[in-house]
C-alpha cells in the first residue's frame, strides 16, 4: 500500500472552495491501494459521524485554523482592504498563510512518526502550497500539487506589480520542484503553464466531478411559472452581468406584458442582501423576485429542478472558469442559459455531456433576445431540458479519484 499525507485547509465537501477534492481522495483512494492521512483545519469533522463514515475518514489530523480573517470581516477592516485592493499587498498570496507555521510543525511531526510516499497538497488556499513545498524539501518526500484554481492569471486576484513578481517567482519554484502537478481542467493547465512560463513541466488534468449524492428525483414537477434562477454569489466582476440579467428579465416582462403569476426570478446565495435589494429596487423587480436565501445541498437541487432556466454567468477574462454547480445543473433536468464566451470551460463541458443550453453574449440585447426565444419555446412546450447522463457519469467523483490514484502510482512508481 502507498501512504500519502493529504494537506487541505478546507475539507471536507466545501464546494465553493474545492475542499471536496481532498475528501474524495480519502474516500476512494484505499480502493486503489493508497492510504491517506488528512491534515486539515476543520475540527467539526469529529462531531459529525455521518460525514466521517461517508468520506471514509480513518486517519485525520487537525491544525487549528486562522482567526484573523473572521475577526477582520466582523470589524469591516478586511472588506475595506479588499475594496482598496490592499489585501493582496499585505497578505500575499492570501490571508491563510498564517496557518503555515502550525501546519509545518504538525506535518513534520507526522512525517517523523510515519512513512509517507508523497505529500499531496490541494488548494485553495494557495499559501498551503508554500508550506507543503518547504515540508517536502525538508523531509525529502515527493510533492504533489493539486490546483483548484490558478493563482497567476486568475482574473479574481489583483496583485501590485512588485508583489506579483514575488508571488510568480515562488509559485514557479514550487511547480518546478513538484514531482506531479494536477489541475481541474485543460484551460487551467494552459493558464498555469503560460503565466509561469513553464516549458518542460506537464500539468495533468483530473476534473472536479460530482459525488454520488448529487442526484435528484426527475419526477419533481417544473413550476407552472417561467422560473429563471441564479445560484451562487455575484461579487466583483459578476455583478455587472447579474445586473444585465435583471434588466433583461425586466425587458422581457414589458415586452410580453407578463404578471408575477407568469414569470419569476429567484436567487439563492451568500451575496449581501443590501446589495441584492438595491439591484432589485433599481430595476423595479420586487414583485417578480423571490429570495431563496442560503440553501443546503438538497434544497438547492430541488429548486434547480423546479426552475425552467438556470443561469451561469461567466465574467470577462474568465473563460477558463468552471463553477462547481454546473455539475448540479446537469442533474436538474433544466435548460441552462450561459452568459459568456463561446469555447470557455463551461461551454466546452456542456458540449461534452450534450447539455441543453443557450449561449448568450455579455450584452443586454443578446440576453433579452435569447430570453424571449426561450419564453416562447416554453409556452409552446418545445423547450428542451437535461443532458446525456451516460456521458455525465464519466465525471463521477469516484471515477476522477480513481484516475488520480492511477496517476499517482504511475508517476511516483
Amino acid at each position: 500500500m502507498m501512504n500519502i499525507l493529504v494537506i487541505s485547509y478546507f475539507s471536507p465537501a466545501d464546494k465553493i472552495t474545492g475542499g471536496f477534492r481532498a475528501a474524495s481522495f480519502t474516500k476512494y483512494f484505499p480502493e486503489h491501494g493508497i492510504n491517506t492521512t488528512l491534515l486539515t483545519s476543520n475540527e467539526d469533522i469529529l462531531n459529525d459521524k455521518e460525514m466521517i463514515d461517508y468520506y471514509n475518514f480513518t486517519d485525520i489530523e487537525f491544525v487549528r485554523g486562522i482567526r484573523i480573517r473572521s475577526i477582520g470581516y466582523k470589524l469591516k477592516v478586511f472588506s475595506l482592504m479588499e475594496f482598496l485592493k490592499l489585501d493582496t499587498f499585505i497578505f500575499f498570496p492570501d490571508i491563510w498563510r498564517f496557518w503555515n507555521r502550525r501546519l509545518k510543525k504538525k506535518a513534520l511531526k507526522l512525517i517523523k512518526n510515519n512513512a509517507y510516499d508523497a505529500i499531496l497538497v490541494t488548494g485553495p488556499p494557495h499559501s498551503s502550497f508554500y508550506a507543503a513545498y518547504q515540508i517536502a524539501r525538508k523531509s525529502n518526500i515527493p510533492l504533489v500539487v493539486d490546483y483548484r484554481d490558478p493563482l497567476m492569471g486568475n482574473p479574481f486576484l489583483s496583485y501590485p506589480p512588485i508583489i506579483k513578481q514575488i508571488v510568480r517567482g515562488k509559485e514557479r519554484k514550487i511547480v518546478n520542484y513538484a514531482k506531479l502537478v494536477v489541475t481541474v481542467g485543460e484551460e487551467y493547465a494552459e493558464i498555469i503553464t503560460n503565466s509561469l512560463g513553464i516549458k518542460n513541466k506537464k500539468i495533468h488534468v483530473i476534473n472536479n466531478g460530482f459525488f454520488d449524492y448529487v442526484s435528484i428525483d426527475k419526477m419533481i414537477k417544473k413550476d407552472s411559472k417561467f422560473v429563471i434562477s441564479y445560484f451562487g454569489h455575484f461579487y466583483l466582476m459578476r455583478q455587472t452581468l447579474f445586473e444585465f440579467l435583471i434588466k433583461a428579465i425586466r425587458e422581457v416582462i414589458k415586452n410580453q406584458n407578463l404578471t408575477p403569476e407568469r414569470i419569476v426570478f429567484q436567487y439563492a446565495g451568500k451575496t449581501s442582501r443590501n446589495t441584492l435589494g438595491r439591484i432589485i429596487e433599481k430595476y423595479d423587480m420586487a414583485d417578480y423576485f423571490k429570495d431563496l436565501g442560503l440553501l443546503d445541498e438538497k434544497h438547492v437541487l430541488e429548486e434547480m429542478s423546479r426552475s425552467i432556466i438556470n443561469v451561469v454567468l461567466i465574467p470577462p477574462e474568465a473563460t477558463y472558469n468552471i463553477p462547481n454547480k454546473v455539475y448540479d445543473y446537469a442533474f436538474s433536468n433544466s435548460h441552462v442559459l450561459l452568459i459568456g464566451e463561446e469555447n470557455c470551460a463551461v461551454h466546452n463541458w456542456f458540449e461534452k455531456i450534450d447539455q441543453k443550453y443557450t449561449l448568450s453574449q455579455r450584452n443586454l440585447d443578446s440576453i433579452v433576445e435569447d430570453l424571449l426565444v426561450l419564453y416562447e419555446k416554453w409556452k409552446d412546450s418545445s423547450l428542451y431540458f437535461g443532458c446525456n447522463e451516460d456521458k455525465l457519469q464519466e465525471y463521477n467523483r469516484k471515477n476522477q479519484a480513481f484516475k488520480m490514484a492511477e496517476l499517482l502510482k504511475r508517476e511516483l512508481k
